[in-house]
């Protein structure tokens, strides 16, 4: 019996001695796993060996965890590819729109020298107050032009002016049209406009349309024609 507790207790120095500034890995994979179970049968107690069915368990556990991290390795790749495909059949139809028409939802468009931007904007209902907001690309509100009561569709033309009639620097700007009906109630506004498409752009792995010198996704995109309706 002495040779045993010696043998136990040496293994346990061992242990003891090992460097107070060892470090180790945060995966835990196969490798890892077998080293700590070699560890634990090298360093175990023969008077208490192992118990073979914890063994067994331990090592069905791992052989699970494994096969679900194999699984979502597998899922991340096909998403990959699907994402790929995606990508590649937007750029496919970018590039086919190009000397085409579209008509996209408008809120952030861009202003040329000595130009305007014109929405059209669609009403749920008739309204009483018909107001656009013009906000420069710091967020500042350069422009609050009322029109009155409309009812449908309505194209609203932005002169490129702020509120004391100065013409403003090229650039982008968002554009919010709200309206109100006889009771101050909110009524749903609609905003699109349209324009050729001169080009196609890639920013941030999203591919946008050039349209009038405004950037806009293919997820804003209502219809794209190869006419204007304007002809």
């Amino acid at each position: 019996m002495s040779i045993t507790t010696s043998s136990t207790t040496s293994a346990s120095q061992s242990v003891a001695k090992q460097p107070a500034n060892a470090t180790g890995s945060n995966a835990l994979g196969k490798n890892e796993f077998l080293k700590i179970l070699t560890a634990q049968l090298a360093h175990q107690d023969p008077t208490a060996p192992m118990d073979s069915n914890a063994f067994v368990a331990q090592l069905a556990q791992f052989s699970a965890l494994e096969e679900q991290q194999n699984t979502n390795d597998t899922l991340t790749q096909m998403l990959a590819l699907q994402s790929a495909n995606n990508q590649t059949g937007a750029v496919s139809v970018a590039v086919a729109s190009v000397g085409k028409y579209a008509t996209y939802n408008a809120s952030q468009m861009t202003l040329s020298a000595n130009g305007n931007i014109s929405v059209s904007a669609t009403l749920a209902a008739p309204a009483t107050d018909v107001e656009m907001e013009v906000d420069d690309a710091n967020g500042k509100q350069v422009r609050r032009q009322p029109f009155g009561p409309m009812a449908g569709t309505n194209t609203l033309t932005w002169d490129g002016c702020n509120d004391s009639g100065v013409a403003q620097p090229p650039g982008s700007y968002t554009i919010k049209v709200t309206a109100t009906d006889a009771s101050g109630n909110p009524v749903a506004v609609t905003q699109q406009s349209s324009g050729l498409i001169t080009g196609v752009t890639f920013q941030n792995g999203v591919t946008q349309l050039i349209i009038g010198g405004t950037l806009v996704s293919l997820s804003d995109v209502n219809q794209i024609q190869a006419t204007s309706n304007a002809h």
